[in-house]
């Protein structure tokens, strides 16, 4: 795998392979409802063995039951993605249930949102309580839990030396449209969800001395239980056409079956925006600002030497 270079973005119409998922292990975080839910449908349907990794052990269970039942390649772990040793847990079950004892594939989709206090007023004649900030912990800490995870077991399957022999690794992030859009009221699950891009600019030049790669998947307003009921009749009021889950599901195939794809930022949208469903919208280069890529080229230059050890 090469290093990190911005080739414009992904052709998300042309068809795709699935063949290269066949007897690969994935984990996904958050996996037994919703959009990973859906993500775990099409990994097993493509031919891969899924971990699902999720705090709801009734839906865990019975996705696990279902989907085992049909193709003898699921597993359910209970996992609070907030517990190190519970995310740790995960990693090391995905390996015994591996026929190769190695993960292919990990997608840290786990992720709250609920009312955010920090924008919350606590009213005339009162001073301002602590804010709850679980968000926070649940969608920036969990991830980087899984984030270290994901590239100690890569590393440990393909060594630091970049070389033709390293298997296809990857770790997809799950931010959403909240990590470049205006959302009123929501500043945890906006920072959240920017940072999934920010961890995505960390790692993407790095990946490739352990044979990995990193993406982000952005989606629009999908009906999942994330929101409330109220909240998406709401939406749908005003005339918003929604996301499908099975486009989102795609992406993540097309960005699991080409070892090209590193570093992009995919938004899954209403179809009226992009006719598969998802679309590379080409933001992490800076494309049509030389000055910004000017400043890019310096920042990479000031990084450290041993580049390939800071992963």
């Amino acid at each position: 795998m090469q290093g990190y270079t911005h080739n414009g973005p992904v052709n998300c119409i042309e068809p795709f392979d699935v063949d290269l998922l066949k007897g690969k292990t994935a984990i996904v975080t958050g996996g037994a409802n919703g959009l990973g839910e859906a993500y775990v449908r099409a990994l097993v349907t493509a031919g891969a063995r899924v971990c699902i990794g999720d705090s709801d052990e009734e839906k865990g269970r019975k996705l696990e039951e279902e989907l085992d039942g049909l193709f003898q390649r699921v597993k359910f772990i209970s996992c609070d993605i907030t517990n190190w040793d519970d995310q740790l847990q995960l990693f090391q079950e995905a390996i015994l249930f591996s026929e190769t004892q190695t993960i292919s594939h990990v997608i840290a989709n786990a992720g709250i949102h609920r009312p955010d206090d920090v924008f919350s007023y606590s009213g005339d004649h009162q001073e301002p309580k602590k804010p709850d900030l679980s968000v926070v912990d649940v969608n920036i800490r969990g991830t980087l839990y899984t984030a270290k995870l994901a590239a100690h077991y890569f590393i440990r399957q393909n060594g630091t030396q970049n070389s033709p022999e390293q298997k296809d690794t990857s770790l997809t992030l799950i931010g959403s449209g909240a990590a470049f859009l205006d959302c009123p009221r929501a500043p945890q699950y906006c920072a959240s969800k920017w940072a999934m891009r920010g961890i995505m600019h960390s790692l993407r030049r790095t990946a490739f001395f352990y044979g990995s790669r990193v993406n982000v998947i952005s989606p629009w307003y999908v009906k999942t239980n994330i929101l409330s009921n109220d909240a998406f009749m709401h939406v749908s009021s005003v005339g918003v056409q929604f996301a499908q889950a099975e486009d989102a599901a795609q992406c993540l195939l097309r960005i699991l079956s080409d070892r090209n794809i590193n570093g992009h930022s995919f938004f899954v949208s209403g179809r009226k925006w992009a006719s598969s469903g998802y679309m590379d919208l080409d933001l992490e280069d800076y494309p049509n600002n030389a000055l910004l890529r000017e400043i890019q080229e310096d920042q990479i230059k000031s990084a450290p030497v041993e580049l390939g050890l800071f992963v």
